[in-house]
């Protein structure tokens, strides 16, 4: 496969010390058969088992690695933001660090780029309890609700789009919301989103930190955050606009 474009991989790590390594040179494998011009951004979100030190070790061997510190836990969001605005390449790709697809699939959702400014995965199966499925189709419903973003899989961990959205949007979340305000800010800005179905493989080391009340609480108190920040933004642009066509 011959793809002209450049690609940043961004990937926010906070204890993934039995799954970085894997996830880094299975990436180098693939993406060495599709181009030449990439970087793996890691950012280290102040991990303390060590993953941070190996991905300096790694970084060190392999060029193509661009380790980044957090000196505090700055959550996902935190993590993509600090990933997305130090990426230098002509396409971001998000993927979480425990090994979530087959990064062979890769190769398909690529050329749908052509056709769009966002590609975002979603699950052909859901392997995951009753209780996070439920929690997924209401979160999916009141984000589509809300925001018309009529996805499948809004935090799906597997997103590639065009880093010159990110000079039309800035992004706030820190939490687990920045997966939807990402879309929902590209949608806004009239940016074309393309989904594909993808296998998804949970874990098989480490915890997810991706669930739990917590991580629910925070994604409500952004999302109002959001809401609040949009609809301020919003009545400035009218009250604007007002004054222009008197």
């Amino acid at each position: 496969m011959e793809f002209k474009r450049s690609i940043s991989y961004v990937f926010p790590m906070f204890n993934e010390i039995d799954n970085i390594e894997q996830m880094v040179l299975s990436t180098m494998a693939v993406t060495d058969t599709i181009t030449s011009d990439y970087e793996i951004i890691v950012v280290d979100d102040a991990s303390t088992d060590g993953s941070g030190e190996l991905i300096d070790r790694l970084a060190q061997k392999y060029p193509k690695i661009r380790p980044i510190h957090h000196p505090r836990n700055r959550k996902l969001g935190g993590a993509l933001k600090t990933g997305f605005y130090n990426a230098t390449k002509e396409l971001i790709i998000y993927i979480d660090s425990d090994l979530p697809i087959d990064l062979n699939d890769i190769k398909l959702a690529l050329p749908m780029i052509e056709e769009a400014d966002v590609v975002i995965g979603h699950r052909l199966i859901r392997t995951e309890s009753i209780r996070r499925k439920v929690q997924s189709k209401i979160y999916n419903w009141i984000i589509r609700l809300l925001f018309g973003l009529k996805v499948k899989d809004v935090n799906f961990a597997f997103k590639v789009f065009k880093r010159e959205i990110l000079e039309k949007i800035t992004l706030h979340s820190e939490g687990s919301f920045i997966d939807a305000e990402l879309l929902i800010e590209a949608l806004r800005n009239n940016y074309k989103i393309k989904e594909i179905g993808l296998m998804y493989y949970p874990r098989s080391a480490g915890e997810s930190k991706l669930s739990g009340l917590k991580v629910i609480m925070k994604i409500l108190q952004e999302m109002n955050e959001y809401r609040k920040r949009r609809k301020n933004f919003d009545g400035l642009v009218e009250k604007f606009k007002n004054k222009v066509n008197r």
